[in-house]
């Protein structure tokens, strides 16, 4: 088990592919704020705690606090409903980009001589 609240950051950032430039952009962090924070340089405060909560809700803050408990405080159960909602929001797209397609095609008919 990791003991300190960065080694259990980077952990879950191994876990989810995501490197510490981009964690750190999507929180709106500065460059190299993580690697600060390894090296012992820095301690992570409330309002950067909030940030992450905000950009990745699926990480449990508690856990990465304390080391207790899971790291995702996504159950499965809404998971899979944000999976489900993903695809009806991908067939929504789908259809919008035929509807385009053929009012495009419409568009050109009628101005073809």
């Amino acid at each position: 088990m990791c003991e300190r609240l960065i080694d259990r950051l980077y952990q879950y950032l191994t876990e989810k592919g995501i490197s510490a430039y981009a964690f750190e952009h999507t929180c709106g962090l500065s460059n190299g704020y993580l690697g600060k924070q390894y090296k012992g340089k820095g301690s992570v405060g409330s309002a950067v705690l909030e940030k992450i909560r905000l950009c990745y809700p699926d990480l449990d803050v508690h856990w990465l606090v304390t080391g207790e408990g899971a790291m995702s405080s996504l159950s499965m159960e809404l998971i899979r409903a944000y999976q489900k909602q993903i695809r009806q929001l991908e067939l929504l797209v789908a259809d919008r980009d035929s509807i385009i397609e053929r009012l495009q095609q419409c568009l050109q008919e009628e101005h073809e001589p």
